[in-house]
């Protein structure tokens, strides 16, 4: 049976993968500080990537907090120290395993409304997340490994049950979904089952290395998602705004980043498209109707 280990795998994209892999006939590993799993212990890693197909690193701390200096350093650690135990460990294999995934995130690119980003834009993003990732992919692609190909997955926002989408939904059911400051900032996202057709697909295609945009070729006005959202409801058939202030101010009470839900993000998945990949949910209608439907 083929194994394929996934780090920081007890989140909701991991569970998901999980039981997705399982279905599709793989042993799986879960790389996670929680008991039952396979530790960070360099050994331990070592021994569990060996003789492996896949390796996927989802670990890191959620970017949806306040990013304070002490948050930012968390950030950064969280994804920089588990990158470079697996790459070690990688190393360390008598037979490492065949391509070796690793999160990162659309926040790389500059925010736009007007000019989309791809894998060929050369003029990246310079706030704090853009750094954190352009580091991140940095010490992941100074690992030279002869055996194992490298694929860095610049995600946008995953929608599926749970996760980024569920507060949205809350929103639009307490008649609180409404545009979000203009509402004509894009809004970047992929469904989760395309998210692991793409691993699948990466898998297949010997050729994909390097970054990968793992998104939906369709990105939406924040307006349109809200309106989607409540259509998608069926029995909500309004929702108030939020003004810019508001999402800021509200931002302090609950944790979070305003940048998060205020800035644009147009992000195109060029190098999918362009290899032939077909998206099983390519529109906004199609991911929410399949999703509220489970």
């Amino acid at each position: 049976m083929k194994k394929v280990v996934i780090a920081g795998g007890t989140g909701f994209i991991g569970k998901y993968l999980t039981r997705r892999f399982k279905e599709s006939g793989y042993e799986v590993l879960i790389v996670s500080r929680t008991s039952g799993n396979i530790s960070w212990e360099s050994k331990v890693l070592e021994e569990a990537l060996n003789n492996s197909e896949i390796v996927i690193n989802l670990s890191g701390k959620s970017i949806n907090c306040r990013h304070s200096n002490q948050n930012k350093k968390a950030l950064l650690d969280s994804r920089i120290n588990t990158t470079i135990k697996i790459g070690n460990a990688i190393q360390s294999c008598e037979h490492p395993p065949k391509i070796w995934l690793n999160a990162s995130a659309t926040g790389i690119y500059k925010p736009s409304e007007i000019e989309a980003n791809t894998e060929d834009t050369t003029e990246l993003g310079s706030d704090f997340l853009a750094n954190l990732v352009t580091e991140w992919e940095n010490v992941f692609f100074k690992f030279e490994l002869a055996n194992t190909r490298q694929i860095a997955m610049r995600t946008s926002v995953v929608l599926g049950n749970g996760g980024a989408l569920k507060p949205l939904l809350l929103l639009s059911k307490l008649g609180l979904g409404g545009k979000q400051a203009t509402g004509n900032q894009l809004f970047s996202w992929i469904h989760l089952e395309d998210y692991f057709r793409i691993i699948l697909f990466a898998i297949e295609n010997e050729t994909m290395s390097g970054s990968i945009n793992f998104t939906s070729p369709n990105p939406i006005k924040n307006k349109i998602l809200m309106k989607s959202i409540r259509k998608s409801l069926k029995y909500i058939p309004f929702g108030i705004p939020a003004p810019a202030l508001l999402i800021k101010i509200g931002a302090t009470f609950i944790n979070t980043e305003p940048s998060l839900i205020l800035n644009s993000s147009f992000v195109l998945p060029k190098r999918l498209t362009d290899s032939g990949f077909k998206f099983t949910f390519p529109s906004i209608s199609e991911a929410l109707s399949d999703i509220l439907s489970n």
